[in-house]
């Protein structure tokens, strides 16, 4: 039977309604609805938000409001990706105090739109309502409250989505089936019997009574508003009257929202029952929201962005909307906090937001919030920092390795380590980490593998340590899982349990009266440790604690029983029957558990076959050993294969096993036949579910290599490797190693492995190469250094890795030869890579501009207009032929910029180009015919992921070659993706016009621009306009150690500087005497004699007349 994980349902509760009504006709759940055993902190929010025309009021202020949506604080579909499920109190919880920490105020949170699936709040009408669905809502609802934030609640969805939506409604009248989410549905808004079932679902939910609250939501503060639905594209006026009026006649002292998917609904501008219009953004503008925020004010109406990318949320768009009075709030889509277990909840939608970020442009994003947060409020957003909690400390392969479950405010963490004694930490914990982040990686601790203490501290963006997780002790050999019982997810077995959140933490125990039991499972089981409240000492001793190897005999286990203050009980396991552990409520008891720490014996390899010979394994068949060309095995010597075709197979034996890993070669001219592998259980075998990883190698050359992964069933006394006996050829498969692992094995130095890539010796590599080398057994990490072969003894990338590969975030210097090198690590040594370093050489920087598009090759308009496809989103724009600069073709862009305020066209390449080692685009571009205030935008796709850069002059600009380096590409405000711009693999240029009007742009050549000698210095020239006369300024920065002569030349003049120092800018405003000045480039010259260097720097025309 599955639990439902984390939702919240207060002890004494009705089975019926909160409020002691009736029972519903809701289907009984599917799943165990956990409940609460202590009331939340105290509700902030004491006073209604008002309505004053156009904005909002809170006890007589001004209420203007820093925003986000977190839409699954009801019903969440993330942990495990992909499942529907009840977010666990420690989620709403940590979600929320990161959304204070952001100095939000009000949340926009999909809870109440909750129809149509199994866990909703209305399965069907047929069912009725499922009122314990209500349990993680009433707990969203209350804890919000606890941190002063309101909420904005749609009441149900334009999208099918997990949590349901409005053709929910029509479904029982055979109305509303999606052909695809997008299907409009307009008996929802029409229909007599689909208005009223609505109708009733809105009084359910406005009714509700909140159990922490003693509030229905109709009379909380903390609802803001309610919103007819999210992004409903069919609103009628008659619907918005009907629905609006039940809400204000049922809740006078909330509000009404209303928005639709994009842009503004004019029927609910012209309704006099809604009080704020929402509208949604992806990407915003600051000028957009200007724009829509005075048209609705203008209506009389509360203007709100509901929603808008976070990806977007810079200082350039927040700022001038903070000194915009008509926006009342910017809501940002939207936010995830951490997992129960560790690191961060994952969520694929391009604009998930994370506190502090996650790559510099979400840090960034997180700055632009809190900044706007701060505007708003007039002061600086404190931040709280919460405490993590340690989940497991394993030992992997003679080191220890700590997870846990981050903190709320936390920036960074630092993993602290003490000595034990008798069993408890001894003495002062000692850094061993810092600067760790919530990547849900754990940290192995390859300084130590004997018995320790371990904690993790958070750390705050300013430095601050907030408060640490309480220590875990862990023997050497040890594996330690600590569950805070905030789920009933990582138990393999229970009945009757409850989850019930107390404070920062969570108990497990009966739902009712009834006995209840609760299993855990955890190879190598030796013991566990208890933490209990019961009213008595004897509620605690008539828990029945049980072990089993199998899950099916059990054994009582040895307990003994402490008391720890306040209610409180320790209860100390040990098991003689490892694999599952068993707790058994009778019935009536007052006892729950608050946490359960779990200890086993790590296993290790009890079998460890290289297959050099067959000595260590049972035959069945005709098996052999083929030592042939182990250059086509990743140097491999020695693997098992059949001799003959037909059934063949080999078996190891031993006591305990645990888990197998093997690695397979495939002839790589056919499609790999693998092998399968069985497991030996009180003399039966039976087929084991093997995880497959691997490359299906080269055809005529190196052999695909395969791994072999599979956990064995309790009680294993042999694995059984088994050929495909119908694959032909007969030696088709071979198979490399064998290891079994057990809690009897041994732990030895980490096994040979090679490397894979790049080869030895490799020529003209462009970028940096990812290094890739095979896995070693019993490797616990895999040390790496990257150095120029010149200066091996000076690594450039010293790093540690679990995995078999390393990207190194370094630039390469061209033509250049390196040389790399992998060790393989454990707790009893280390193995270097088979063949020892490997070395590579980088290509040169290419001398000769690349043609991107020099519009030649077009024979016609209609050519031309095919070869650059309009953006269907944008504004409609014309691409003609036109006479170029150089006397052959250009390209004219033409768009009267209107309702989406850009335009633009894409040019994806026949092939895609290689723009590796160049330093930028120099494009010619006629903006002569832009106007006041409009852009461009260039944009390319490379590697799979868009990039773009807005020129910084806006138009009018004379005609002129205009330089775009490669270093002002970033990530467009709505696409995912991070780090810098594969130039490798260009497949795609785009021109897009921005702002208002008519617009004209013509583009001819477009070149890419070689890279200048590698001098330390940067350059920089601008023109500018002083008392209607131009100027011309340049600057020269020293990047390097050393000072250098600089000389910065203009057509206007020129000036040496004879030593420029480390860090220093050699600087000059150059005067034209005119009202003037043409796009030109200054000169500026690095060194002197014949070892100078001279940098172009281009800067625009410019008129002051």
């Amino acid at each position: 039977m599955l639990a439902l994980a984390g939702t919240v349902v207060p002890v004494g509760a009705a089975a019926g309604s909160a409020d002691g009504s009736p029972a519903s006709t809701a289907a009984a759940p599917t799943k165990e609805i956990p409940a609460v055993s202590a009331p939340l902190g105290e509700s902030r929010n004491t006073s209604f938000v008002e309505r004053d025309g156009t904005r909002l009021v809170l006890d007589g202020e001004t209420f203007r409001f820093n925003g986000t949506n977190i839409y699954w604080l009801g019903l969440d579909e993330n942990v495990p990706p992909g499942t529907v499920d009840y977010p666990t109190a420690f989620r709403i919880r940590d979600a929320l105090d990161t959304a204070s920490n952001l100095g939000v105020t009000v949340v926009r949170s999909h809870m109440l739109a909750s129809t149509g699936t199994e866990l909703a709040i209305l399965p069907s009408k047929e069912e009725g309502y499922h009122e314990e669905a209500f349990a993680s809502v009433d707990y969203a609802v209350a804890y919000a409250a606890s941190k002063g934030i309101r909420l904005i609640l749609p009441l149900t969805d334009e999208w099918a989505y997990y949590h349901g939506g409005h053709r929910d409604f029509g479904a029982p009248y055979g109305l509303c089936a999606p052909t695809t989410p997008l299907t409009p549905c307009a008996e929802f808004y029409s229909d007599p019997r689909v208005v009223a079932d609505f109708t009733d679902y809105v009084r359910h939910v406005m009714d509700h009574v909140n159990p922490y609250t003693g509030l229905a939501l109709k009379d909380d503060p903390t609802v803001l508003a309610w919103e007819l639905g999210n992004e409903l594209e069919g609103m009628t006026p008659e619907w918005i009257e009907h629905v609006a009026t039940e809400i204000s006649e049922r809740a006078p002292r909330q509000l009404v929202a209303a928005g639709k998917r994009f842009g503004i609904d004019d029927d609910t501008l012209a309704s006099p029952l809604v009080d704020i219009v929402d509208v949604h953004y992806y990407p915003p503008t600051a000028s957009g929201v200007r724009a829509d925020a005075a048209r609705i004010t203008d209506a009389g109406k509360v203007y709100v962005a509901g929603e808008y990318a976070s990806t977007a949320a810079t200082p350039e768009l927040l700022e001038p909307l903070a000194a915009e009075p008509d926006v009342t709030g910017m809501m940002f889509w939207s936010l995830f906090g951490h997992d129960d277990a560790s690191g961060l909840v994952p969520h694929d939608d391009g604009f998930t937001l994370h506190y502090p970020g996650t790559d510099d442009r979400m840090r960034g994003n997180v700055a632009a919030i809190r900044g706007y947060s701060a505007a708003l409020a007039g002061a600086p957003i404190p931040v709280e920092v919460g405490q993590p909690f340690v989940t497991s400390v394993g030992s992997t392969y003679g080191f220890h390795e700590v997870s846990w479950r981050g903190a709320a405010g936390a920036a960074t963490y630092r993993v602290e380590r003490a000595a034990v004694s008798d069993g408890v930490p001894s003495g002062a914990f000692e850094a061993v980490a810092e600067g760790l982040t919530d990547t849900g990686e754990p940290y192995l601790d390859t300084s130590a593998g004997g018995d320790a203490a371990y904690r993790v501290v958070p750390v705050g963006a300013d430095g601050a340590d907030g408060p640490a997780s309480e220590p875990v002790v862990v023997a050497a050999g040890e594996q330690v899982v600590v569950d805070p019982l905030e789920t009933q997810r990582p138990l393999v077995d229970h009945a009757g349990l409850r989850v019930m959140p107390d404070g920062d933490a969570a108990l497990l125990g009966p739902a009712g009266d009834d006995p209840a039991h609760a299993t855990w499972a955890h190879d190598g089981l030796t013991g566990a440790e208890l933490r209990v409240r019961a009213a008595t000492a004897a509620d605690v001793a008539a828990l029945v604690v049980e072990t089993s190897a199998d899950g099916e005999t059990w054994a009582a286990a040895s307990t003994v029983v402490g008391p720890d203050g306040d209610g409180r009980f320790r209860v100390a396991v040990s098991a003689a029957h490892g694999g599952q552990l068993r707790v058994t409520w009778p019935a009536g008891s007052s006892a729950r558990l608050e946490r359960v720490t779990l200890r086993g014996a790590a296993d290790l390899p009890v079998v460890d076959d290289a297959l050099d010979d067959l000595a260590g394994a049972s035959v069945e068949g005709s098996v052999g050993i083929d030592t042939g060309n182990p250059g086509l095995f990743g140097g491999d010597a020695g693997r098992a294969k059949r001799d003959a075709p037909g059934a063949a197979s080999l078996a190891w034996e031993a006591d305990g096993l645990t888990r197998l890993e093997a690695t397979g070669w495939y002839w790589p001219d056919a499609d790999p036949a693998h092998l399968t592998f069985e497991a030996r259980v009180d003399g039966a075998w039976r087929g084991l579910e093997v995880g497959v990883a691997g490359a299906p190698g080269t055809v005529g050359g190196a052999w695909g290599r395969f791994a072999y992964t599979a956990p064995l069933p309790a009680g294993t006394d042999a694995v059984r490797a088994v050929w495909p006996a119908a694959a032909t050829p007969e030696w088709a498969q071979q198979l490399g190693d064998v290891r079994l692992f057990g809690t009897g094995g041994e732990l030895a130095a980490p096994g040979a492995f090679a490397a894979l890539s790049p080869d030895d010796g490799a020529p003209a590599l462009r970028g940096t190469p990812t290094l890739r080398w095979e896995p070693a057994a019993q490797a616990a990490t895999y040390r790496v250094t990257l150095a120029r072969t010149d200066a091996v003894g000076t690594p450039l990338v010293s790093a540690e890795v679990r995995g078999t590969s390393l990207a190194p975030a370094v630039e390469l210097d061209p033509a250049t030869s390196y040389t790399w090198h992998v060790e393989a690590v454990n707790g009893a040594g280390s193995t270097g890579m088979t063949g020892g370093p490997r070395s590579f050489a980088t290509d040169a920087l290419p001398t000769e501009p690349l043609v991107v598009e020099d519009y030649e090759g077009f024979a016609d308009d209609a050519a031309l207009t095919a070869a650059h496809r309009a953006n269907a989103g944008g504004d409609p724009i014309t691409s003609t032929l036109v006479p170029g600069a150089d006397g052959g073709q250009a390209m004219r862009l033409a768009t009267t910029l209107a309702s989406s305020g850009y335009a633009g066209v894409t040019r994806t390449f026949d092939a895609p180009q290689s723009w590796w080692g160049y330093e930028g685009l120099d494009l010619w571009l006629d903006r002569s015919g832009l106007g006041a205030g409009q852009n461009v935008t260039v944009q390319v796709v490379a590697g799979g992921q868009f990039w773009e850069t807005v020129l910084p002059d806006v138009g009018p600009q004379p005609a002129g070659v205009v330089h775009v380096p490669f270093a002002d590409l970033a990530l467009p405000p709505w696409a995912g993706g991070g780090g810098r711009p594969d130039l490798q693999t260009v497949t795609e240029i785009s021109f897009y016009l921005g702002g208002g009007g008519p617009a004209v742009l013509v583009v001819d050549d477009v070149r890419t621009a070689v890279a200048g000698p590698g001098v330390p210095v940067t350059v920089e020239a601008t023109s500018r306009c002083l008392a209607g006369k131009a100027y011309v300024a340049v600057r020269a920065t020293n990047d390097g150690d050393a000072p250098v002569a600089v000389t910065l030349g203009t057509p206007y003049g020129s000036r040496v500087f004879a030593a420029v120092a480390p860090g220093v800018n050699a600087y000059q405003s150059f005067a034209v005497r005119a009202t003037s000045v043409p796009a030109e480039s200054a000169v500026v010259t690095v060194g002197s004699g014949g070892d100078a260097v001279e940098l172009d720097a281009p800067y625009a025309a410019a008129a002051c007349g």
